[in-house]
């Protein structure tokens, strides 16, 4: 139960609808409260976590990209760490080997090999990362790992694209984001659609049958009918998996912009993307972002489908790296500064690479949980039972009472799925799941940051 109004909350939400969205918590400082500094106290909290496990998920990031785009957030690194990255992977093996003293022969159930661009590093180093990643954890038979890719590495390297597949991955992405000259001359980005399409044929050659294709829409130079011929474009190319990532602008280059980009703007483009790839054979519940042309299957990795529904903890090793146990939220040094120094720092200390760890309270790790179940546009509640034993219902009674009596929710199949309604509305839905800690938090924010 919030102290807090509820209907004030929800429109606070919709005003600030860029950043109350599926990433929790909401700033860098949020959950500061929580945080825990000394190193033996951070390496106990990390064994008792996960000794309780039965299973988890794995990521691995690879912050190498040739330039960084400007609607990029994530921990990216170019110029002098750039060229670093033998360096970055005797470090990140050695991360992953200190992990391996923790989680020991607990079942993998997903894997992710992401960044930047994991292939920006030579085959051979891909290899080892792969190897060592197999070698020391105990991944579950059935596991399919996933990996990112460039068009343009795609495009004129096939014999690297042809080794991934032989190492074993089966899933693949890459981001064309926008096939309109001009954003990708002003984001940063190379492409073009001879490009895309020899990316596609080489992908296809390697024998990849599971292809995942990224879009951005919400950009302020970026209208309708621009985004619905980005769409077509993809359409043509026939992968598995089409994804739609709306710029969320928080931490990026451009972050000026959101201001003039409206919810009306956004909520239409979706709505005609989904129209358009839905007719195009590409199906998804309205609300979700990753659209599949195959039957039974959410078209995501196994990676983050098990985080997303299922509330599966993850570890992430590498830079800047996101960690999310039963009872705690880690970031990896260079969350914030996007530079290597400190990640090998540690490293080389034999210290865990933390930044940022938080030993959480269970409301925190609830709104976790959930904040991110809303990329599928739903919450499983026997998976939110089985999480935290609590009945979802009994637990956010006032805050689904208020979302029924606006037409924003519904419940079938076990299952609060979001309405056509309630996703128009999404930013204001979000934060009724939130914790009162950054339920009052959220009220005092006035900008995007």
């Amino acid at each position: 139960m919030k102290t807090i109004n509820l209907e004030e909350l929800y429109q606070k939400g919709i005003k600030m609808h860029h950043i109350t969205n599926t990433a929790y918590p909401l700033t860098p400082t949020s959950l500061m409260r929580y945080k825990i500094k000394d190193k033996e106290e951070i390496k106990q909290l990390l064994i008792s976590d996960i000794e309780k496990l039965d299973s988890l998920a794995l990521y691995v990031h690879v912050p190498f990209c040739q330039s960084r785009c400007r609607f990029c957030e994530y921990a990216v690194v170019s110029g002098d760490d750039y060229d670093k990255k033998e360096e970055y992977v005797t470090a990140l093996l050695k991360e992953i080997d200190m992990y391996q003293e923790i989680i020991k022969d607990k079942k993998i159930l997903g894997f992710d090999l992401g960044g930047g661009t994991p292939t920006q590093l030579e085959t051979e180093q891909i290899k080892r990362i792969t190897e060592r990643l197999h070698k020391n954890f105990n991944f579950d038979k059935k596991t399919e790992m996933s990996i990112e890719t460039t068009p343009v590495i795609a495009a004129k390297n096939y014999e690297k694209i042809k080794a991934l597949y032989d190492m074993g991955y089966r899933r693949i992405s890459m981001g064309i984001q926008t096939i309109n000259p001009v954003l990708l001359e002003a984001f940063g980005r190379e492409g073009s659609n001879n490009i895309y399409k020899t990316a596609i044929e080489n992908i296809r050659k390697a024998g990849f049958k599971k292809v995942n294709v990224d879009l951005m829409y919400g950009f302020l130079n970026q209208d309708l009918d621009d985004f619905k011929a980005t769409l077509e474009y993809a359409i043509k190319l026939n992968p598995e998996y089409i994804t739609l990532y709306r710029n969320r602008y928080k931490g990026t280059k451009i972050v000026k912009e959101a201001e003039q980009v409206t919810l009306e703007k956004v909520n239409n483009q979706y709505k005609e993307a989904h129209r358009i790839l839905n007719e195009a054979g590409y199906l998804a519940p309205f609300g979700k972002n990753t659209f599949s042309k195959l039957p039974n299957d959410e078209g995501t990795s196994d990676y983050l489908t098990k985080r997303v529904i299922e509330g599966l903890p993850y570890i992430g090793m590498g830079l800047g790296a996101q960690s999310f146990g039963r009872q705690y939220l880690a970031y990896n040094e260079g969350a914030s500064t996007k530079t290597l120094k400190n990640y090998f720092n540690k490293i080389n200390n034999g210290d865990f690479p933390i930044q940022d760890i938080y030993k959480l309270p269970e409301s925190e790790a609830i709104a976790k949980m959930l904040s991110v179940a809303f990329y599928f546009a739903f919450v499983d509640l026997s998976a939110f039972q089985k999480r935290f034993n609590i009945a979802f219902k009994e637990y956010f009674k006032e805050e689904i009472e208020f979302l029924l009596n606006k037409g924003f929710i519904e419940f079938k199949e076990n299952k609060m799925i979001v309405t056509e309604k309630g996703i128009e509305n999404v930013g204001g839905v979000i934060p009724m799941f939130y914790s009162e800690e950054s339920c009052k938090e959220l009220m005092k924010i006035n900008k995007i940051f």
